[in-house]
């Protein structure tokens, strides 16, 4: 095949004039329904009201590590921050108030050993955090501006890539859709016994997000119409995520992830949006990411922790990476 074929079957919302605003609840991943989709009846919200109104809100879900409480993102849900609706001020009051509503949203979590999440990269709450007695780390995620010029950018992936790629798209054929289940099913496939995916709410979580017209499948096929490689992109109204990914071990044709990476990019940057490779769960992952020319993005890990989740996190060395 000469080239892959793109069949934009789910276009992102601003092309359809749908609305998934970036401001009021903020980033995709705080978006109202998608926590419910992916926590279920789990999903638990601390509040802050000043004179009878909301202004601020945090989500978590509970969990238990043998004797450790912990407080959790919901699965699937990569980063997560506190949901704000503070009076209109100026600068210096704005952030006071900003600090003192965290202070407040930590002050009314039930009693945990550890409490974590990730920001966004443009959540703004991170010195919050740290003054509310939180300890922040920093995560990074991959990030192309939406204003890329995608065929200068080009010239910045590493060569290698570049060549796999383009052997890639002369032998698959590239569509998007919204089988989800057969994604699933690939997943499953390609990890066996190892697999650690919470179905449900991956099937939860993509359903909804198909139904908001914010997701599609996007899967590399072959010249025999078999499936090698798949990726599930999300968005809202400025970010498109490369949430997740998997591929046929039976079927693996070199350079199909690359091509899969290489077209979820020039889709987001096609309809406006920056795109967002959504972090990395290995060092292996973090090297294939780099591979693309994208510059690392912080994304600051917040931690509040008792002395029992701080003596188990040093005698563990547990890394702070988002849950599947």
């Amino acid at each position: 095949m000469a080239e892959a074929v793109i069949m934009e079957m789910f276009l992102p919302a601003a092309a359809e004039g749908a609305s998934a605003p970036r401001n009021g609840d903020g980033p995709l991943f705080h978006q109202a329904w998608w926590l419910e989709a992916a926590a279920g009846p789990a999903l638990e919200r601390v509040q802050v009201v000043w004179d009878g109104q909301v202004v601020g809100s945090l989500a978590y879900v509970r969990r238990r590590n043998f004797l450790f409480r912990l407080l959790n993102m919901p699965p699937y849900t990569h980063t997560q921050g506190p949901v704000l609706h503070l009076p209109e001020s100026k600068p210096a009051k704005a952030m006071r108030n900003r600090h003192r509503v965290v202070k407040e949203l930590i002050a009314q979590l039930p009693v945990h050993d550890r409490f974590h999440l990730f920001l966004d990269p443009d959540d703004s709450s991170s010195f919050s955090f740290a003054l509310a007695g939180c300890s922040i780390m920093q995560d990074f995620t991959f990030r192309l501006n939406k204003d890329c010029d995608l065929a200068l950018h080009w010239e910045n992936l590493d060569q290698k890539t570049r060549n796999l790629i383009r052997s890639a798209e002369k032998k698959l054929e590239v569509r998007h859709g919204s089988d989800l289940e057969s994604f699933i099913g690939m997943c499953v496939k390609e990890r066996g016994k190892e697999n650690t995916h919470i179905l449900e709410a991956m099937r939860r979580v993509g359903n909804a997000a198909l139904e908001h017209r914010q997701a599609t499948v996007l899967t590399a096929n072959d010249e025999r119409g078999r499936a090698v490689a798949s990726a599930v992109l999300v968005w809202d109204d400025a970010v498109l995520y490369y949430w997740q990914s998997s591929r046929d071990p039976e079927n693996a044709v070199p350079g199909a992830n690359n091509l899969l990476v290489w077209e979820a990019i020039r889709f987001a940057l096609r309809h406006g949006r920056t795109f967002d490779l959504d972090g990395y769960a290995s060092e292996g992952a973090a090297r294939f990411g780099a591979k693309f020319g994208m510059e690392p993005v912080v994304r600051a890990s917040v931690a509040h922790m008792s002395l029992m989740g701080h003596f188990s996190r040093a005698l563990t060395g547990t890394r702070n990476h988002f849950q599947e």
